[in-house]
């Protein structure tokens, strides 16, 4: 027999949605994590709790040891992992069959008592048919002071659970087992394994030892892995572990389906089926079922849902930027090129992955606004102040024209075309020839390509848009060499903004600073649009590998602010 573990959180909210229904499909078979995502084509059930049936018979192992006594969730953690569980059980079909084991609860955590602390392991509610009155009193009565023995507790709730048929262990817990002597994944082999049981970890407010050992469990036996960082995500997470296939079509933190961010083309299309072929070089983006997908350099770096999304804690198109913040914490709005409000929120920080939700703002504060969309990415900002030392800033080169001089998959050109009387340079951020500037030094002709004409160019305004302008009757197209030192196209900020290079007109000068000049516009809120200051010819500040620019509006302060992210231009 073999033991499926999954490491897995939940959304209170189990919501109909998909980039596409094709390709759905539940947990994958033992062998590897199988995590849960996915984005959204449909509307929201009326009421999606309810609609979790958990039709298999189920356990909930509650982690009751001292560490959840801890006040950060925010309140103590055992009080979130009650409230979380009183949520599911509202949410559950009367004829679910569900019980509850704790551990924790009788010792306490000196070396003293690990002997029996290590056997303190509580049937609160035995298995049987829903009984709402003995779940609240039995969760009501539970305190956290003891060890963590994670799996001898998965051992009995195995042993309550029916001997064949599906059957299903929710574990909730914020740390490692304290008990066992065996390292997680060979303490799995303890177990009875059985196909058709599945155990779901949600692993709350981990550090990264714990989670480690509870992926290790997961990878071991073929199950999820999903942490959830406080009580909002705890309570949503819970739900959707009794019912692990609709979390199939939500994004995750990582990616959607069997796509995940940080793929590479020949591992996407060979989890996609249906993707069609990338190049390496560059940005290009791939329109897949009802999603747009990102690729930089080869790298799957953004999944993007054309028609709305909904994240694994069920926060979807339509909601409000309120339970944005619930569920990832405080944000600062940014504008992008469209003149919409934008913020990036942590979806797994460790990995660099965020949610970019756009939304319509209303009322008097952002989180009043409403949101239109929700993007998976590689987009995480930097915690604040931690510049030095931090996540590399990554380097792109963004093509945008083939060798053919045709725009390439996912930018279209604009017309009608635009009259340029030459061109007469390499382009300030080119890395490679064949990137060139053209016209006025206030037309943003400074990134253009060779058209498919002999007597056309295509160039491109904003590195984060996807429209060319077309150019006609241009003289002195050549092949002229890449600068010595290029001058990145675009910006993006560990403080989520967007910043263009500059390419002549009239610039402010910095009131603090009449020294310094203007090298990038940058896309913000508020009426003085921020600017990126430079008081030599280069402005950014590559000493370390985590680069870094002075920012602030021409009348306020200015500060350091990290470079998560360098566009260059590049020509096939």
């Amino acid at each position: 027999m073999r033991l499926r573990v999954a490491i897995c959180i939940a959304a209170t909210a189990i919501i109909a949605v998909g980039c596409s229904t094709q390709g759905s499909g539940g947990p994958k078979e033992a062998g590897g994590t199988q995590e849960v995502g996915g984005p959204q084509q449909a509307s929201v059930t009326a009421d999606p709790v309810s609609e979790a049936s958990a039709t298999a018979p189920s356990i909930i192992v509650l982690d009751a040891s001292g560490s959840m006594k801890q006040d950060d969730a925010p309140g103590p953690r055992i009080d979130a992992a009650k409230n979380a569980i009183h949520t599911l059980v509202s949410g559950l079909p009367d004829d679910t069959a569900l019980g509850l084991i704790a551990y924790g609860t009788a010792t306490g955590s000196s070396d003293a008592e690990k002997d029996a602390g290590c056997r303190d392991i509580k049937t609160v509610v035995p298995l049987g048919p829903l009984d709402r009155n003995a779940f609240a009193a039995g969760i009501d009565g539970l305190s956290a002071s003891g060890y963590t023995p994670i799996m001898a507790a998965l051992q009995q709730a195995a042993a309550a659970l029916p001997t064949d048929g599906e059957r299903t262990i929710i574990l909730v817990s914020d740390g490692e087992d304290t008990c066992s002597t065996e390292p997680p994944c060979e303490s799995t082999e303890a177990i009875p394994h059985d196909p058709d049981l599945t155990i779901h970890t949600i692993g709350f407010k981990l550090d990264a030892a714990a989670s480690g050992q509870l992926k290790c469990i997961a990878d071991a036996t073929g199950g999820m892995a999903i942490d959830a960082a406080n009580a909002a995500q705890l309570t949503a997470r819970l739900a959707v572990a009794s019912n692990p296939e609709s979390a199939r079509e939500r994004l995750s933190t990582s990616g959607f389906r069997d796509l995940r961010i940080g793929m590479t083309v020949e591992d996407a299309r060979k989890a996609a089926g249906d993707l069609a072929s990338v190049s390496k070089t560059g940005t290009v983006v791939v329109e897949w079922q009802d999603c747009e997908l990102n690729f930089t350099d080869g790298v799957l770096v953004e999944i993007a849902p054309r028609t709305g999304a909904v994240t694994l804690d069920g926060l979807a198109v339509g909601q409000k930027m309120q339970r944005a913040a619930e569920l990832y914490g405080p944000f600062t709005a940014t504008t992008n090129s469209d003149g919409e409000s934008v913020a990036v929120f942590p979806a797994d920080s460790e990995a660099g992955t965020g949610y970019r939700i756009t939304f319509t703002p209303e009322g008097k504060k952002a989180d009043e606004g409403t949101i239109t969309r929700i993007v998976l990415c590689r987009c995480l900002p930097a915690t604040a102040g931690s510049s030095a030392g931090g996540t590399p800033t990554e380097i792109v080169n963004l093509v945008a024209v083939d060798g053919s001089g045709k725009p390439k998959s996912g930018w279209s050109v604009k017309t009608p075309a635009m009259k340029i009387s030459e061109c007469y340079g390499a382009s300030q951020s080119a890395v490679t020839p064949g990137v060139i500037t053209c016209g006025s030094t206030t037309d943003g002709a400074d990134a253009c390509w060779v058209g498919p004409e002999p007597d056309s160019i295509l160039c491109l305004q904003f590195p984060w848009g996807t429209e060319l302008i077309t150019a006609r009757g241009v003289d002195g197209v050549e092949a002229y060499p890449p600068p010595a030192g290029p001058t990145p196209f675009g910006l993006e900020l560990e403080n989520g903004l967007l910043c263009r290079v500059r390419h002549g007109g009239s610039w402010p000068s910095a009131e603090s600073d009449p020294r310094l000049a203007g090298a990038y516009s940058c896309r913000g809120q508020g009426t003085d649009t921020p600017i990126v200051w430079a008081e030599s010819t280069y402005p950014i500040d590559r000493a370390e590998d985590r680069w870094t620019v002075l920012v602030g509006p021409s009348k306020g302060p200015l500060e350091t602010v990290a470079v998560t992210k360098a566009i260059f231009l590049a020509a096939e």
